[in-house]
């Protein structure tokens, strides 16, 4: 874990400049030849979603950006919960800020890596302890996965009993539920049981000693050792609070998708629109491109018109909450980073 801090400082100062290109070119190779396989076949669904888009409703629009801004507010509060399980304290507002950048850096800086280096730097720069740096940097992340697969299990339901998934998707989505629930049991299990996470902290310590000699298993050992005091607090209730800010993030981000859909004259059912909510989403996360990009549109689309909602609604409902849900946080989340990052280097040179 000593390590991993010291990787995260590391990375935090400058991305591999390959990685980094790499990252960048290859979302639009894959958004390219989803273009070209899915969308240019459905000239007319296109012609008529643009016809959808010019008598949109700007009432529903207005409140499907709310309930976004609501979710990213409820990501402040899930990093806020966080950091306060270890008795510290960290402003909802600053928390807030550093979750929208952090979601940008990912984008561009390795995904989940980045993402997390992003909110070990920022929270340590806003005078939070080594410890709940590096808690808030994967907790947060365990919570939300553990919800995801929880709308995605709903959503699979659903299109088992309206027959709408095919066994191609069932295997990847069998596939992809197994492995979080897998990391996710795997993680919970350690921190329960301290024993087996000191022998292995060990058994790591050793192994990356003969790598770099200059590594120290005490460290090592400290940072299990606080890993069961977090699991202790969780056992004691503190887990209620992030659990809910997780449940909060995901259900006003669909309640945002449902007024897209209201937005373009659709009024589905909640179970309707769950159905083609939660799989998508989880594919997306599972994917090796950045937020998804493409996986999610293509395949919400696909599965909403499948559901029996006119292909130009579905594609314009669909492209229109990807854009106040993704592409907005995202332009936003720039200059917010550039603020931080900022804000770190004259704390730096101070």
């Amino acid at each position: 874990m000593a390590e991993v801090e010291e990787t995260i400082e590391e990375f935090g100062e400058e991305p591999p400049k390959t990685v980094l290109h790499t990252l960048r070119i290859v979302p639009v190779i894959v958004v390219l030849a989803l273009l070209v396989h899915f969308l240019l076949p459905r000239v007319d669904t296109i012609e008529a979603s643009l016809q959808t888009l010019r008598t949109m409703a700007p009432w529903a629009i207005a409140l499907a950006v709310a309930m976004e801004t609501l979710s990213y507010l409820s990501n402040g509060e899930l990093l806020q919960s966080v950091v306060a399980l270890t008795g510290e304290h960290i402003s909802f507002r600053r928390a807030a800020l550093i979750e929208l950048a952090a979601g940008t850096v990912a984008i561009v800086a390795a995904g989940a890596l980045g993402f997390g280096a992003s909110i070990y730097r920022w929270t340590r720069d806003s005078g939070v302890s080594q410890r709940a740096s590096m808690l808030a940097s994967w907790l947060p992340s365990l919570f939300d996965s553990s919800t995801l697969v929880l709308f995605a299990l709903m959503s699979a339901i659903e299109l088992l009993l309206l027959h709408e998934l095919s066994r191609t998707t069932l295997i990847a989505l069998i596939v992809v539920i197994s492995v979080l629930a897998a990391i996710i049991a795997t993680v919970i299990i350690l921190l329960a049981r301290n024993d087996w996470l000191i022998a292995l902290s060990i058994f790591a310590a050793r192994v990356i000693q003969r790598i770099r000699p200059s590594a120290d298993d005490v460290r090592f050992v400290e940072a299990a050792e606080r890993a069961a005091q977090t699991w202790h607090t969780l056992r004691g209730g503190g887990w209620i609070r992030p659990a809910l800010s997780s449940l909060l993030v995901m259900t006003f981000d669909f309640l945002s998708l449902r007024y897209a859909f209201l937005a373009a004259g659709q009024h589905p059912r909640f179970t309707l629109l769950l159905a083609g909510y939660g799989v998508p989403l989880l594919l997306g996360r599972a994917s090796f491109v950045p937020g998804g990009i493409a996986v999610i549109e293509v395949a919400m689309a696909a599965l909403y018109g499948g559901l029996g909602i006119p292909g130009s609604a579905a594609v314009i409902a669909v492209l229109v909450y990807r854009l106040i849900s993704f592409w907005l946080p995202a332009l936003i989340g720039i200059p917010i980073a550039i603020g931080l990052q900022s804000r770190r280097r004259r704390v730096a040179v101070a």
